[in-house]
């Protein structure tokens, strides 16, 4: 077991000094003879029925759901109890809770011995007589395979431990709401001949189990009591004792138990008590603070207003204008003037739940650093990313709750426009990903780029393309515009390249044969060359030839 080093811990071998003195070596006959003194009183003044005066609490232990402390004079306990939990390593299922007990002593509690860091037989017959005692009186039916965990730590030891455990860990278990059916009670009583020492001390059990008289009814009995119930949850005897002697012994515990009730209820009442008074006092404070809080906003705001109108925040670097009372449906405008009085200096903005469709003001802002708008209504990212990839400074951005947010390819556009962006929805973006997605999104642009060009090369286009650089006339209809108008609805498979072009001079209009269907079509992307033909001077068939620049016409001699 771990030692505890916030203390000066000692050898775990270590003797106490009282071992060392003449009361150490007392006989048996003088140590039961100074039980008792003249006037017929205990060492402490008590009479053999007269129980020692308890003193408990609750909420002990901050960290656990329920906790007490129960002191008995020189006898303190503490116990802390805490939420149920899955039973660990069982493979069958419980139909009833379990209560996992744990006792154990602290090591300078004991007078005799100096307890060891591990757990001994005495802890281990501790915990199962507290877990006896306790099943009775939980409705474990009502958390099947789940257990509770009670811990009991005695930290000074002086007789009727068992007693005080288990009226602690009743006490912590009210604390804690768990479902019992009565308060349970306990009390011990130590038999030494025709003497019963109710609630004995530390020395008379030392006695009372040590006794040499065999004949002799000796020992001790601890017993736990439901008392609204009238029934018996535990009954630990130690030693050897008469019938009679037990059930006069019994008849003691059962009245011994009885008068701890009421008590016990009282600590319970006064706790429920203590718990409304600490909420009242607290929703005050809370109200208190709201109050302090709407307050601090009011004159937030005063100011913000104030600047916002004279334009005096030149020197702002931070700014948090989230959650803004916005009751119609149009969202959080800026004004152009503040903005660029914001731009030189202002670093870190926060627009929060302001029901902001797009981030175009923010353009002016050249050293801003950190942009959060969460839970705003920005639905189209490209734009987004138009608006914000001229800030040079920017390296965080935070657009989480935002409609854009759930569609294709928002984070891919946003890091590979904002170049020198870091994080992005509170994630570091890595290096290698933001210069994969700016080539990727480089070469899409590229090619989107490359298809509006194409498309931009239509009919209109073609014939303006004639108008300046052929002669004025009856023009042939090339491939490109003839593939265009026939396909209107289609994405064109040439480019002006790649066009053929038919043309004739002004000599041969005439004499021009009527285009066959085949020639109407539009060719290949690369057409093969024209077949040469010998040049007839009779023959008025037109020169027919690639173009792929206005050049200047040459005639047959």
């Amino acid at each position: 077991m771990p030692l505890d080093y916030r203390r000066f811990n000692g050898p775990e071998d270590s003797i106490p000094y009282k071992r060392f003195t003449k009361q150490y070596f007392k006989t048996y006959e003088q140590l039961r003879d100074d039980l008792i003194n003249d006037k017929g009183l205990r060492q402490d003044g008590r009479t053999l029925d007269e129980a020692r005066s308890m003193f408990a609490r609750t909420d002990m232990v901050s960290q656990a759901k329920g906790s007490s402390y129960v002191e008995l004079k020189k006898t303190k306990v503490a116990c802390s109890v805490f939420d149920p939990r899955e039973i660990p390593h069982q493979n069958e299922f419980s139909q009833l809770g379990q209560l996992y007990c744990e006792v154990k002593f602290a090591p300078f509690s004991c007078p005799r011995k100096r307890r060891p860091y591990a757990p001994d037989s005495e802890e281990r017959a501790l915990s199962v007589a507290l877990r006896q005692a306790l099943e009775p009186t939980v409705c474990r039916h009502l958390f099947p395979n789940y257990q509770i965990d009670v811990f009991v730590y005695i930290l000074e030891h002086d007789g009727a431990c068992l007693a005080a455990a288990i009226n602690a860990a009743g006490l912590a278990l009210a604390n804690a709401a768990v479902p019992m059916y009565d308060i349970i009670t306990s009390c011990s009583v130590a038999v030494l001949g025709d003497k019963m020492f109710i609630d004995p001390t530390e020395a008379e059990e030392h006695v009372a189990t040590t006794s040499l008289e065999s004949d002799a009814n000796h020992g001790i009995i601890t017993m736990s009591m439901l008392s609204g119930l009238k029934q018996i949850s535990d009954f630990t005897q130690i030693g050897s004792m008469g019938m009679d002697c037990v059930t006069k012994a019994m008849d003691i515990l059962e009245r011994e138990c009885e008068k701890l009730v009421p008590y016990i209820q009282k600590v319970l009442v006064t706790n429920v008590i203590q718990g409304f008074e600490q909420q009242k006092v607290l929703e005050e404070e809370a109200k208190e603070r709201e109050k302090a809080l709407d307050a601090k906003m009011e004159e937030w705001k005063a100011l913000l207003k104030a600047a916002l109108i004279f334009g005096s925040i030149g020197y702002l670097e931070e700014l948090h204008i989230e959650k803004q009372d916005i009751h119609s449906s149009d969202g959080l405008c800026f004004d152009p003037r503040t903005i660029m009085s914001l731009g030189p200096t202002l670093r870190i903005l926060n627009v929060s739940e302001n029901k902001i469709t797009d981030v175009a003001w923010a353009k002016p802002l050249r050293r801003l650093e950190v942009l959060i708008a969460k839970k705003n209504n920005l639905e189209n990212f490209q734009s987004v990313a138009d608006d914000l990839c001229t800030l040079t400074s920017l390296v965080d951005l935070n657009f989480i709750g935002n409609p854009m947010t759930k569609k294709h390819r928002y984070k891919e556009t946003i890091i590979a426009r904002c170049a020198q962006l870091r994080v992005l929805d509170t994630i570091v973006i890595n290096n290698t990903s933001k210069t994969f997605l700016q080539s990727f999104v480089k070469a899409v642009k590229l090619r989107q780029l490359n298809e509006k060009n194409k498309l931009d090369m239509n009919k209109r286009g073609v014939d303006d393309f004639f108008e300046l650089n052929m002669l004025p006339g009856p023009r042939a209809q090339s491939a490109l515009s003839t593939s265009i108008s026939g396909f209107t609805n289609q994405k064109p498979k040439v480019s002006a390249i790649d066009s053929t072009y038919t043309f004739m001079p002004r000599t041969f209009w005439r004499s021009k044969p009527t285009p066959s269907p085949r020639e109407t079509i539009a060719p290949p992307m690369e057409p093969p060359p024209p077949i040469k033909q010998p040049v007839n001077e009779t023959n008025d068939i037109p020169i027919k030839g690639i173009l792929k620049k206005p050049m200047p016409m040459k005639y047959q001699s």
